[in-house]
Protein backbone atom coordinates (compact mmCIF):
# COMPACT_ATOMS: atom_id res chain seq x y z
CA UNK A 1 0.00 0.00 0.00
CA UNK A 2 2.61 2.36 1.40
CA UNK A 3 4.79 1.54 -2.61
CA UNK A 4 1.38 2.39 -4.51
CA UNK A 5 1.15 5.63 -2.62
CA UNK A 6 4.66 6.46 -3.41
CA UNK A 7 3.94 5.86 -6.89
CA UNK A 8 1.34 8.23 -6.94
CA UNK A 9 3.13 10.90 -5.29
CA UNK A 10 6.08 10.27 -7.91
CA UNK A 11 4.01 10.27 -10.86
CA UNK A 12 1.68 13.58 -9.91
CA UNK A 13 5.26 15.35 -9.43
CA UNK A 14 5.82 14.17 -13.01
CA UNK A 15 2.70 16.07 -13.93
CA UNK A 16 3.65 19.33 -12.37
CA UNK A 17 6.34 20.61 -14.80
CA UNK A 18 3.90 19.41 -17.65
CA UNK A 19 1.14 21.50 -16.01
CA UNK A 20 3.59 24.59 -15.89
CA UNK A 21 4.71 24.53 -19.23
CA UNK A 22 0.60 24.22 -20.50
CA UNK A 23 0.50 27.93 -19.36
CA UNK A 24 -0.41 30.06 -22.18
CA UNK A 25 0.66 33.38 -22.70
CA UNK A 26 -2.64 35.07 -21.36
CA UNK A 27 -2.18 32.95 -18.26
CA UNK A 28 1.03 34.48 -17.63
CA UNK A 29 0.61 37.83 -18.07
CA UNK A 30 -2.82 37.86 -15.99
CA UNK A 31 -0.99 36.36 -13.26
CA UNK A 32 1.11 39.36 -12.84
CA UNK A 33 -1.96 41.96 -13.21
CA UNK A 34 -3.22 44.06 -10.37
CA UNK A 35 -5.27 47.40 -9.84
CA UNK A 36 -8.21 46.82 -12.37
CA UNK A 37 -5.63 44.97 -15.26
CA UNK A 38 -8.02 42.30 -15.70
CA UNK A 39 -10.71 44.43 -16.41
CA UNK A 40 -8.76 46.41 -19.34
CA UNK A 41 -7.36 42.70 -20.96
CA UNK A 42 -10.69 41.54 -21.19
CA UNK A 43 -12.28 45.04 -22.38
CA UNK A 44 -9.10 44.36 -25.19
CA UNK A 45 -9.45 41.16 -26.03
CA UNK A 46 -13.13 41.86 -26.77
CA UNK A 47 -12.30 44.88 -29.09
CA UNK A 48 -8.87 43.91 -30.50
CA UNK A 49 -8.79 39.90 -30.03
CA UNK A 50 -6.35 39.32 -32.40
CA UNK A 51 -3.95 42.55 -31.24
CA UNK A 52 -4.23 41.63 -27.91
CA UNK A 53 -2.97 38.13 -28.17
CA UNK A 54 0.07 38.95 -30.11
CA UNK A 55 0.59 41.53 -27.38
CA UNK A 56 0.28 39.42 -24.60
CA UNK A 57 2.91 36.85 -26.51
CA UNK A 58 5.62 39.83 -25.80
CA UNK A 59 4.66 40.71 -22.45
CA UNK A 60 4.76 36.75 -21.80
CA UNK A 61 7.97 36.53 -23.39
CA UNK A 62 9.44 39.71 -20.99
CA UNK A 63 8.14 38.32 -17.99
CA UNK A 64 9.40 35.22 -18.78
CA UNK A 65 13.07 36.39 -19.17
CA UNK A 66 12.64 38.98 -15.89
CA UNK A 67 13.09 42.09 -18.07
CA UNK A 68 9.13 42.80 -16.10
CA UNK A 69 9.35 41.98 -12.40
CA UNK A 70 6.79 44.00 -10.89
CA UNK A 71 3.33 43.91 -11.53
CA UNK A 72 1.21 45.81 -14.29
CA UNK A 73 -1.67 47.78 -13.17
CA UNK A 74 -4.68 48.90 -15.09
CA UNK A 75 -3.57 51.99 -16.10
CA UNK A 76 -0.08 51.37 -17.79
CA UNK A 77 -1.83 48.18 -19.65
CA UNK A 78 -3.89 50.90 -20.59
CA UNK A 79 -1.31 53.29 -21.85
CA UNK A 80 0.54 50.66 -23.61
CA UNK A 81 -2.31 49.41 -25.59
CA UNK A 82 -3.43 53.30 -26.62
CA UNK A 83 0.69 53.64 -27.10
CA UNK A 84 0.66 50.68 -30.16
CA UNK A 85 -2.52 52.64 -31.52
CA UNK A 86 -5.22 50.42 -29.48
CA UNK A 87 -7.92 52.95 -28.03
CA UNK A 88 -9.46 50.82 -25.93
CA UNK A 89 -13.05 51.58 -24.52
CA UNK A 90 -13.40 50.93 -20.74
CA UNK A 91 -17.00 51.10 -19.28
CA UNK A 92 -16.50 54.20 -16.49
CA UNK A 93 -19.58 54.82 -14.37
CA UNK A 94 -19.13 58.49 -11.72
CA UNK A 95 -20.83 57.49 -8.36
CA UNK A 96 -21.21 59.70 -5.57
CA UNK A 97 -21.85 58.98 -1.70
CA UNK A 98 -25.32 60.74 -0.50
CA UNK A 99 -25.96 59.66 3.06
CA UNK A 100 -24.25 56.33 3.15
CA UNK A 101 -25.70 54.89 -0.07
CA UNK A 102 -23.83 55.05 -3.17
CA UNK A 103 -25.55 56.34 -6.62
CA UNK A 104 -25.05 56.79 -9.99
CA UNK A 105 -24.12 60.66 -11.25
CA UNK A 106 -27.02 60.23 -13.20
CA UNK A 107 -29.27 59.44 -10.85
CA UNK A 108 -28.57 62.90 -9.66
CA UNK A 109 -29.89 64.59 -13.00
CA UNK A 110 -33.10 62.90 -13.09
Amino acid sequence: MMSLAAKLSGQERKKQPADQQALTSLDIVRSHLSARGDEVLDAALSQYPTETKIIMEKLAELIKSGRIKEPIDGGTLYNLFRELGLRVKIDTKIQYVKRGEVKDLKELFK
